[in-house]
């Protein structure tokens, strides 16, 4: 089978081939199999990262170090880029950390098939020689669409635990079945997923969720094929999840396009927590799964939004709240209740027709004004007499003038002095 390779490649690997021959392994083959070749291409030979640089010296391929103690360089020429590795042996600490603790660069290719984790992503392509080295009978997976550990499934994932969720992903993305062996010894081994870092478990399951609109041969469901998988294998603990299942309500509702929202909310409901704020900072944050504090606050205000509303919170403290975030709110809370929705979504609408303020921001008056105009106030009032007047001004009792709020902070001061 001969797939298509950019030019600058077939000259790389001509100026390379003294030394030995270059290869395409991974996704690139895979896919061009398949019959689309759009993911990034990674190439390997028997060649050290030093060498490589030596020998594309001066020439018109720059590369750039990424990992030697890996084996891996990127190598770049014009707008073409290639993730270069080394054929080598990955040596593991105990558990199942993902990252080896240390490289044996060698020059057997077979020995280099055998560090890969399925079959259908351990098949080389000779760029010269326009033939595929199929040690493992990847080919045939494919063509069967299955995903096969490329060794004994307990080899394969004993010290990665990130390769049974890779597992979960390809199944999804390319529609393919996972072979029983393979997962049997997935769910045997899922503790192995406790030693990968929280932010990794997350990039792959969003990219789990996403996995229905990653190829034109994706499912539109693919993702729920996905979150099923976690049900059988029971690995929502490695996830932070105090569960071994989740039921899976709001994810069949909401679409791909808002999964992790709807996966959130059937986590929530499965677990039933005390504080669903507290509970979704410990989920997402360093505790969990290591996102930056903006990304975990507007997730939070999102669920906790949609919650705030199932309970029917006054309108005015819904609003000052959740105003910047009901348009995401919005796409999930209709498919729990319409109802409730329009309630909502009525006052949202008015607010804005209106022009109606909805945070201290937006009043036309200031703590300076206060400071200039009211000396003998405290300043540890300001913030409370703003609030009252912001109260006012949205309750229409007051314009939205500097001046007429003033007038009636002052009678409220005065009010309250006398009192």
């Amino acid at each position: 089978m001969k797939i298509f390779i950019p030019e600058k490649l077939i000259e790389l690997a001509d100026m390379l081939k003294k030394q030995g021959t270059l290869y395409i392994v991974g996704g690139y083959v895979r896919n061009a199999i398949l019959g689309f070749a759009d993911t990034d291409i990674d190439l390997t030979a028997g060649i050290t990262p030093e060498k490589i640089v030596e020998l594309l010296k001066d020439s018109e391929f720059e590369v750039i170090e990424k990992s030697y103690k890996l084996g891996t360089v990127t190598i770049k020429c014009d707008d073409q880029i290639w993730e270069y590795t080394t054929f080598r042996k990955d040596n593991y600490a105990s558990g199942g950390y993902h990252r080896p603790k240390s490289v044996d660069f060698i020059e057997d290719l077979r020995q280099d098939a055998q560090r890969r984790d399925f079959t259908m992503n351990a098949i080389y392509y000779d760029i010269l020689k326009n033939e595929i080295i199929d040690i493992y009978s990847g080919v045939l997976d494919i063509k069967n669409r299955i995903v096969r550990c490329v060794e004994t499934p307990s080899y394969v994932f004993a010290h990665d635990g990130l390769r049974i969720l890779r597992m979960i992903r390809f199944a999804c993305e390319l529609n393919f079945k996972i072979d029983h062996s393979t997962f049997i010894a997935a769910k045997k081994m899922a503790h192995q997923i406790n030693f990968i870092s929280g932010f990794r478990k997350y990039l792959e399951l969003t990219s789990i969720l996403n996995s229905s609109k990653r190829y034109s041969i994706s499912k539109k469901d693919a993702y729920l094929t996905g979150l099923n998988y976690y049900n059988e294998l029971r690995i929502w603990n490695s996830h932070f999840v105090p569960s071994s299942k989740v039921r899976l309500n709001m994810s069949k509702k909401v679409g791909c396009e808002n999964a992790f929202y709807g996966l959130l909310i059937d986590i929530i409901d499965t677990v039933n927590p005390p504080c669903v704020e507290y509970f979704i900072n410990d989920l997402l944050d360093q505790k969990g799964f290591q996102l930056v504090p903006d990304t975990v606050k507007y997730y939070n205000m999102v669920i906790c939004g949609y919650y705030d509303a199932l309970n029917k919170l006054n309108n005015k403290k819904y609003f000052y709240k959740y105003f910047n975030y009901f348009n995401k709110i919005g796409e999930i809370l209709p498919l729990k209740s319409k109802i409730l929705y329009a309630k909502y979504k009525f006052f949202y609408d008015y607010i804005i027709k209106h022009k109606l303020p909805i945070s201290l921001k937006e009043l036309n008056i200031s703590k300076a004004d206060l400071k200039k105009n009211l000396p003998d106030l405290s300043p540890k009032k300001y913030e409370t007499v703003l609030y009252n007047a912001l109260i006012k001004v949205f309750d229409g009792f007051i314009k939205n003038e500097k001046n007429a709020i003033l007038e009636e902070i002052k009678n409220d001061v005065r009010n309250d002095n006398n009192n």
